[in-house]
């Protein structure tokens, strides 16, 4: 899973009413839940890539991109800056950028390791959360959607910080009861988090994040939304401060041996596209 990449929703694509069974869950939620996890750490569409659009709002950026998955990382290009079609500079750098990660030996290799780095993330965090939490069901389900609330574990003993902050963590999971696939993750951190008896930092109560889920088509799943917000501090770092909102669209399945000159092509022609469309619409 990515919040390649490596951080995750309205479910999409049922049109006929669940049976009755469905609305009424019998599987305990434990089990659930780690029936849900299993299924999403051994996802079968995890080998297929993906075109889609990014809107992502972090810090002071604020930007749309086109996006495509390779063998190689994940390539995109800039469409729109704080709401505004780049300019002919923008442009220009935009088109440098890719020929040189496009022809350049060893230039998507950075952007693959970080890639990498999140898929490992997610994936740890992901593997916590039938130890580190207890779920029960909430109010009725809704079709093959189902509700559950969680908190933490009091028997789960974290191992690393990274751990530590996700256990920490209270909030709800909507899955889907016949299918067994994630939908939608809300969680918020009950209570701060020191590291060293706060003398080597903290992470802040309160701190909230969301993942959301579509299902693009009979046996893919991909995450279309990732909304952080926590703020810290940890001594010799940085602030921690993460308030990020990244929200994706328009998924289209591209060939998996798609080379990143063909990834480019698509890039090019989705700016073409989206630029035929604004000025036909009169914009700027």
């Amino acid at each position: 899973m990515h919040p390649s990449a490596s951080f995750v929703v309205a479910l999409l694509g049922f049109g006929l009413l669940a049976p009755a069974q469905d609305r009424m869950p019998v599987q305990p939620a434990q089990q659930l839940v780690a029936d849900v996890i299993y299924n999403e750490l051994n996802d079968p569409g995890c080998d297929s890539f993906w075109q889609y659009g990014i809107f992502r709002v972090s810090g002071s950026q604020n930007v749309d991109r086109e996006q495509v998955e390779t063998s190689d990382g994940p390539i995109f290009r800039l469409v729109k800056d704080h709401g505004n079609p780049l300019d002919a500079g923008q442009r220009r750098r935009e088109e440098l950028r890719l020929e040189e990660l496009v022809q350049k030996p060893g230039a998507m290799a950075h952007i693959q390791q970080e890639h990498l780095k999140d898929e490992a993330r997610m994936r740890r965090v992901i593997e916590l959360l039938p130890r580190a939490f207890l779920f029960e069901y909430t109010g009725s389900s809704e079709g093959v959607q189902v509700r559950l609330s969680f908190r933490p574990n009091p028997a789960f003993t974290p191992a690393s910080y990274e751990a530590r902050i996700v256990h920490a963590l209270g909030g709800t999971l909507v899955v889907n009861q016949r299918l067994k696939r994630l939908i939608e993750i809300d969680g918020q951190l009950i209570e701060r988090v020191d590291f060293g008896y706060g003398l080597l930092g903290h992470v802040e109560k309160g701190g909230t994040f969301e993942i959301r889920r579509e299902q693009v088509s009979e046996t893919h799943w991909k995450t279309n939304l990732v909304e952080v917000h926590i703020q810290g501090k940890v001594l010799l770092f940085k602030n921690v401060t993460k308030d990020q909102r990244e929200s994706r669209s328009d998924f289209r399945p591209v060939p998996q041996d798609i080379s990143l000159a063909e990834a480019k092509v698509l890039l090019d022609q989705a700016a073409n596209t989206r630029q035929e469309a604004l000025l036909g619409s009169g914009g700027p």
